[in-house]
């Protein structure tokens, strides 16, 4: 097994881990698992079948551009971009229709944990890139799908944020 491969699975593994702690420590009742109402889960259903296109449409896209183009520069990030928009699909219609939010989500830790978050993914694609090592042999390396995982959690950040707005608008 290349230690690229090794590395990888490291990554995945310690995210996963990582991402429990965060679950059980951003709702109130200390659960990992958050819990909507029925209105919700049917909205969230929705949500996955919308960001079950945006993965269809993304992995589409980028077979026909393929016929036309070279996309190795890509490198790895050619398959993670695909999953990325399904989830931004996914996240975006959840949230402007109520259904992000669950019932045992504290939503000043959620914001600060995801602030966090995007700023150490973009923190490690930047020093990539000042160390030159987020394009070698004109293709893009793994921490540019650092930079990527640190975009997708700012635009979930703003999201809330002009939903919260919206929202208090209304009322």
């Amino acid at each position: 097994m290349k230690s690229m491969t090794l590395g990888i699975l490291l990554g995945i593994v310690v995210g996963l881990i990582l991402t429990a702690i965060f679950l059980k420590t951003m709702n109130k009742d200390g659960k990992m698992k958050t819990e909507y109402d029925e209105r919700q889960k049917e909205a969230r259903g929705r949500a996955y079948m919308f960001g079950f296109y945006g993965v269809v449409f993304a992995n589409a896209l980028f077979l026909v551009l393929s016929t036309s183009f070279d996309l190795k520069f890509l490198g790895l990030s050619l398959y993670f971009i695909p999953i990325l928009v399904g989830i931004i699909v996914q996240v975006t219609y959840s949230i402007f229709h109520d259904a992000y939010v669950g019932l045992n989500n504290n939503m000043t830790r959620f914001l600060v944990g995801m602030t966090l978050i995007s700023a150490f993914n973009i923190f490690v694609g930047v020093m990539a890139c000042i160390h030159g090592e987020l394009i070698v042999d004109n293709k893009l390396q793994g921490p540019f799908i650092n930079l990527l995982c640190g975009g997708i959690f700012l635009i979930l950040v703003v999201e809330l944020g002009i939903k919260k707005l919206y929202d208090g608008k209304s009322e």
